[in-house]
């Protein structure tokens, strides 16, 4: 065997305890693994602009990985956060997003969405058939802020 087998793996999609980092979650928060869907048909190189998944006002959303979870064509796609900054350049296309539910296209690192915040999303069809059923998973986590404690209390 080579010195390859023995490398350490890392698995930037886990959260940092369990690559043996410190602790995911930031002190008094806690971190719930949580996936937010965005829908929608296309018709024949149809683009729609500024689009958006809004999140819930409970907690904070960490971003940590996009899957394609369903489609009928090709497609492509621009991402922003909530302040309107891009993930890319450019669009990027379908066929370069395929992955699963257990292996997503990785963020990394993972980009916070603030609570009541929105995930902003321009897409544009590139199969030219009659309509694109698209479903696209955003996977993550919602980060709560732990309740402090009483005075006294431990």
């Amino acid at each position: 065997m080579g010195a390859q087998a023995f490398a350490p793996r890392y698995n930037p999609f886990a959260p940092p305890a369990a690559n043996g980092l410190n602790p995911a979650s930031p002190a008094d928060y806690v971190d719930v693994d949580f996936t937010y869907p965005y829908d929608v048909v296309l018709t024949a190189l149809q683009e729609l602009l500024n689009q958006a998944v809004s999140t819930t006002n409970d907690a904070d959303f960490a971003i940590r990985g996009i899957v394609i979870a369903f489609s009928t064509g090709s497609f492509n796609i621009r991402v922003s956060d909530s302040q309107g900054y891009y993930l890319s350049n450019g669009y990027i296309a379908s066929a370069n997003l395929q992955a699963d539910a257990a292996s997503p296209n990785v963020v990394f690192p993972e980009i916070l969405i603030p609570a009541g915040g929105r995930i902003g999303i321009d897409i544009q069809d590139t199969s030219g058939g009659q309509s694109n059923v698209i479903q696209i998973l955003f996977r993550g986590v919602k980060r709560y802020r732990l309740a402090a404690l009483p005075p006294g209390m431990v």
